[in-house]
């Protein structure tokens, strides 16, 4: 038996590897996603066969992630500061409306057009709500809404109430039984937390959150835990968008959770995709975009997998960013909440939520979450007094008005030069709430 040298085993292998990466360097599009495993599957199957079908060539995508949608912004723009030209990423998929607009701020997206026909089949907006940017910067891939996803055997077993309102998680019976996570690692809890600003008011919205947040067992990293932690009956209820709901009623059962879009407001906002400036695949990243927005790509999110032109093997639970596609198939899926057909009147401000993202995660993370155990021994202490009105009122008191939050903005707060004023104003409002709860506990 003849034996091959090492020398020549070594350049085979070199061959194969370099063979390898050049194949996938050559019909790979790089996008970088919060989204889950299971809209990676179905999306890249379905557009590498779509983009075959049509252009005589499948595309893999390559899926990037950093640990969710603010470590991903985050990512990017760390990495335009050492390369403004391009990062080596083609698309940035999902995330909620803040990253988009931040983008399109600093000028980190590549604007194009979209064909006629799916520009007129998305609307502008919906309910005072910007669906796409007009310059072609981004646009609203699918929809999101908030509510309360509810453990409802725990709450019969628990003989806990259930929650029909946003004011209802802070109900004293529910003490330690509310799931909610961090804003500074989720965007979606940013998101939330910041609707309950604009739909009761600087001043009410913290107060309310205050005592949600003294009902609070944890605050997790990421939603999906928060979701999770309901569904195994860690808690009876919890902040949750219509995605993560749907998937841990479609595993557990009708019978045992249930998603409630809260009668007080319920905010809806687009999960948007871009394209990003420099993208290596300008051609195929638009490609992608179109696909994600065209009827196939649309159905992906709606339908129920197994459905011809659906999901192959996940289903996604999402809402589709066109309304066409309600009508078309509400048949084929299981989803029965069609966000533009909700009664209720609250519009989210998706500029408003941008300009102050960091402001209301750095106060809401100082105020609630790092001081929890603190929070939670004041909260717990004045509802065994019968919840006095003045200590209640005294417990939601910001160290912040709405007046200072738009002063710190203005001097420049989300610059990355303001990096000692953000320390500094942080470790403030933590002593401040340290002090206040330890008082209060007395």
């Amino acid at each position: 038996m003849e034996l091959v040298p090492p020398s020549r085993l070594l350049g085979v292998c070199f061959a194969l590897f370099g063979w390898v990466v050049s194949g996938l360097a050559a019909n790979s599009l790089a996008v970088l996603t919060p989204h889950p495993t299971e809209v990676r599957i179905e999306f890249g199957r379905a557009f590498s066969k779509w983009h075959e079908a049509r252009y005589g060539e499948p595309i893999q995508i390559e899926w990037r992630d950093q640990g969710g949608s603010s470590e991903d912004q985050r990512f990017v723009e760390s990495e335009f500061k050492s390369k403004p030209d391009g990062i080596g990423i083609d698309v940035f998929f999902g995330g909620g409306p803040e990253p988009f607009l931040v983008f399109a701020e600093r000028h980190l997206l590549s604007p194009w057009k979209l064909p006629a026909d799916l520009a007129q089949a998305i609307p502008k907006e919906s309910r005072g709500v910007t669906l796409y940017d007009s310059t072609g910067g981004w646009y609203g891939a699918c929809l999101a809404t908030f509510g309360i996803l509810q453990n409802d055997a725990v709450q019969k077993l628990a003989k806990l109430p259930s929650a029909g309102r946003w004011e209802d998680l802070a109900r004293p019976e529910l003490f330690s039984w509310v799931g909610a996570g961090d804003p500074r690692n989720s965007g979606t809890m940013n998101s939330m937390y910041e609707a309950f600003l604009q739909a009761y008011g600087w001043e009410k919205g913290w107060s309310l959150l205050t005592r949600i947040s003294g009902n609070v067992r944890q605050f997790d990293r990421y939603s999906t835990t928060t979701a999770k932690q309901c569904a195994l009956g860690q808690v009876a209820c919890a902040f949750a968008i219509d995605y993560y709901a749907f998937v841990q009623i479609a595993s557990a059962g009708t019978n045992h959770m249930s998603y409630v879009l809260a009668d007080d407001f319920t905010a809806m906002t687009p999960d948007g995709i871009a394209v990003l400036k420099g993208a290596p695949h300008q051609e195929w990243a638009e490609r992608f975009v179109a696909f994600v927005l065209s009827e196939e790509g649309q159905k992906l999110w709606y339908m129920r997998q197994g459905t011809p032109g659906g999901p192959v093997e996940h289903a996604l639970h999402r809402l589709p960013i066109r309304p066409d596609i309600y009508a078309r198939y509400a048949a084929y899926s299981n989803e029965r909440v069609n966000p533009f057909q909700l009664a209720r009147d609250f519009r989210y401000d998706t500029g408003l939520s941008s300009r102050r993202r960091g402001i209301v995660r750095a106060l809401f993370g100082a105020c609630f979450i790092d001081v929890h155990p603190e929070l939670t021994k004041a909260w717990h202490r004045l509802i065994e007094r019968g919840l006095p009105a003045a200590e209640v009122a005294e417990l939601g008191t910001m160290p912040l008005s709405s007046a200072e939050a738009d002063q710190l903005v203005a001097q420049g707060w989300n610059q990355p030069a303001s990096a000692e004023l953000r320390q500094r104003q942080t470790i403030l409002w933590q002593q401040r709430s340290l002090e206040k709860y330890r008082r209060l506990a007395q």
